[in-house]
């Protein structure tokens, strides 16, 4: 774990002072990125954090770049260090972005970047220096909210004079999902795919016949049964689909998903009507990718040696390390023999032809033009950064991977390339389906829309228009960001493009259209008031992880240290999901104390014999109450609660034991109470 250290100021000190002994501290007492990069590096590396001191002063590619000028550079790192190790996050990258638009406006003003020159006039710099860099204004609020506290941190720890409180002047851009103007409109048109081109895209998966049209719709139809990202669905595992038998003994699919953006590992759960289409997607898949996936187990395994395909000279002939000839070299590159002639030795001469190609040319120069070289050759160029991982996760292997294909697997002109092993890009994807004219498999299959244009879709228009139509249908907001692999609840709303005539249809139906039932109320989290719970008293009853608790908080706190589910007081409606999910958890959770329980009584543990019968009587309530939430024969919106005889007072359980009187003899528990809700008037 990251050592923290609180950096404190001291008065006495000048600015000057204080800066270099922050720098002390951050390069000498905490920890972060230590492992990935050496203080004098300026590049830094802490799991799959990154974080690049590179200016924007200066060109930069993803290969180069300028490191930030000092001694601004040696404070940048400071912050940076000191700021993670306080609270680590995925990515620094707005924390760099804010440093680079100081140093910037530092040099303007200032001639040098040094940050104890920090002033209003710099401040004022830094922000403008921020629109010029980049070109979202989300990236200007949220490198302007980064620049704001850098300027307070610089001030509070005494690092440059005092400073005057600023402000970003970037505000929070505004959803265009939720805009009612022309913007808005436009913003949801160009998100949200029509019927007609989602129906294409079916038929286009329904009548593929070459192997281009087969694969890519297989990708863009495993798009279209769950809501998940174009990169999600490349790193698929070939064992992607799963099966789970539910407490009625029905079967369901969903796919191993690795959701992107921090969610992580997830089931995506498949709608039984899209059961055969799933898996025809990945057979298809699954079937051109094979010998793709054999050609990677190979170089995994057999490091040195080159895959010897069907058009490759017999081994018994050429060992690995022999010089090939250009002919050789061709068929087992799967590439056009030329030939020009042969030398004194009566072999083949390597032409120019060969030698216009730079990595050829390496291959002959370096005297690897062997079996062995073609090997490393081949791994260097299709292995990538992860190997043996499709990506940084590391959570599939390549030879692994359900959408891996042979390089020129598609290409109407070249040879396939038998030895290599790719994963297509979502570029490569969103080509074919519309993006690039020549490559697109609706022109290709004389698709087209009803006024004869070209038919254009995205990989990430699915995921639009999947939120859009389980919003219509009533799912809410914790299911659909569960399935579609949301970090966040709040991120839904970036993916609803309903029009604002229906979104005020459906205020409307909440506000003045009849009152809805206790068990739609309590999913969206609308007032259930006690009287529509059996309960005579004015109020409203409050939510609980399992239901509802009509206990009077006014009178008695708590008594059952929230174990609602022995308690009278608390009701369970029968129809929501969620709940019953809970409820099977903790009868599961309850299940595993009994049998620890147990063990201890077996190993004579002192008490543990109370232990056991507690959890005997709270396993048989919950079970008792799944139970009855799953049965067919009790309607949705049932009430279900414990008996009152199960749950006595204090009082009279105190009288019960003084005239010793069991609750029942025969020690059986009794079934839980069902009742209907009550619909009565509102008087809370």
């Amino acid at each position: 774990m990251d050592n923290v250290v609180q950096f404190v100021p001291r008065a006495d000190r000048d600015a000057k002072a204080n800066l270099t002994e922050f720098i002390r501290v951050a390069r000498e007492n905490l920890t972060a990125f230590k492992d990935g990069g050496a203080w004098v590096d300026d590049r830094w590396k802490q799991g799959k954090t990154v974080a690049v001191f590179a200016t924007k002063s200066a060109p930069q590619t993803g290969y180069s770049f300028t490191p930030m000028a000092e001694p601004f550079l040696q404070f940048a790192k400071a912050y940076v260090r000191y700021m993670y190790s306080h609270q680590p996050v995925r990515s620094v990258s707005n924390l760099t972005a804010a440093l680079q638009c100081l140093e910037v406006a530092l040099i303007h003003v200032h001639g040098r970047a040094d940050v104890s020159q920090v002033n209003q006039a710099v401040m004022d710099v830094s922000a403008v220096r921020c629109k010029e860099f980049f070109k979202s204004p989300d990236i200007w609020y949220r490198t302007g909210r980064f620049l704001q506290s850098l300027f307070k941190f610089c001030s509070d720890m005494r690092l440059t004079a005092q400073l005057p409180a600023w402000k970003s002047p970037y505000r929070k851009p505004k959803i265009l999902t939720e805009d009612l103007g022309e913007r808005g409109a436009k913003h949801r048109s160009e998100k949200l795919p029509s019927n007609e081109l989602m129906l294409a895209l079916a038929d286009l998966f329904a009548n593929a016949e070459n192997k281009e049209t087969r694969f890519f719709s297989s990708i863009m139809v495993l798009l279209m049964v769950a809501p998940g990202r174009i990169s999600e669905v490349l790193a698929l595992p070939v064992d992607c689909i799963g099966w789970e038998e539910d407490g009625k003994g029905d079967q369901h699919m969903y796919l191993r998903w690795w959701a992107a953006k921090g969610k992580g590992a997830t089931k995506k759960w498949i709608v039984p009507a899209m059961h055969r289409v799933v898996e025809e997607a990945v057979s298809r898949l699954l079937d051109i990718g094979a010998p793709a996936r054999v050609a990677a187990k190979f170089a995994h395994n057999n490091p040195g040696k080159f895959l010897r395909h069907e058009a490759c000279a017999p081994t018994a002939l050429i060992a690995d390390v022999d010089p090939l000839s250009p002919k050789e070299f061709a068929r087992a590159m799967d590439l056009d023999f030329v030939n020009a002639g042969s030398d004194a030795t009566g072999r083949l001469n390597w032409s120019s032809a060969y030698r216009n190609t730079k990595w050829v040319s390496k291959l002959i120069d370096d005297g690897n033009m062997t079996y062995e070289g073609l090997a490393d050759y081949t791994r260097g160029e299709y292995a990538g950064d992860a190997w043996p991982f499709v990506d940084s996760t590391e959570t599939v292997k390549v030879w692994d991977a359900l959408c891996l294909h042979r390089h020129n697997e598609m290409h109407k002109k070249f040879r396939v390339r038998q030895f290599s092993w790719r994963l297509p890009t979502s570029n490569e994807v969103n080509e074919r389906m519309g993006s690039t004219k020549g490559l697109s498999l609706f022109d290709q299959n004389g698709m087209t829309n009803p006024d004869g244009s070209s038919i254009k879709i995205t990989s990430h228009q699915l995921r639009h228009w999947l939120s859009t139509m389980s919003v219509r249908a009533g799912m809410d907001d914790y299911t659909l960001a569960q399935w579609a692999g949301r970090a966040s609840v709040n991120d839904n709303r970036h993916y609803d493009h309903r029009t604002p005539e229906e979104q005020l249809q459906t205020a409307r139906s909440l506000a003045l259209g009849e009152k809805p039932d206790v068990l739609v109320r309590f999913k969206t989290k609308m007032p259930v008031t006690y009287s529509e719970l059996g309960v005579d008293r004015l109020g409203i009853a409050k939510a609980t992880l399992y239901g509802m608790c009509t206990h009077d908080y006014a009178m008695t706190p708590c008594q059952k240290q929230r174990e609602c589910m022995t308690c009278k007081e608390h009701v369970c409606i029968k129809g929501d999901h969620i709940t019953l999910d809970r409820i099977r958890l903790l009868e599961q959770q309850t299940e595993n104390l009994l049998c620890q329980a147990q063990q201890a009584h077996e190993d004579g543990l002192f008490g543990a014999d109370r232990w056991v019968d507690n959890h005997k009587w709270k396993l048989a309530h919950t079970r008792s109450i799944r139970l009855t939430l799953e049965s067919d024969d009790v309607p949705d919106g049932s009430l279900v609660r414990i008996p009152e005889g199960h749950d006595p007072s204090a009082v009279k359980r105190a009288l019960m034991d003084l005239e010793v009187i069991l609750a029942d003899e025969s020690g059986r528990i009794a079934p839980p109470i069902v009742s209907q809700p009550q619909i009565g008037s509102d008087n809370a």
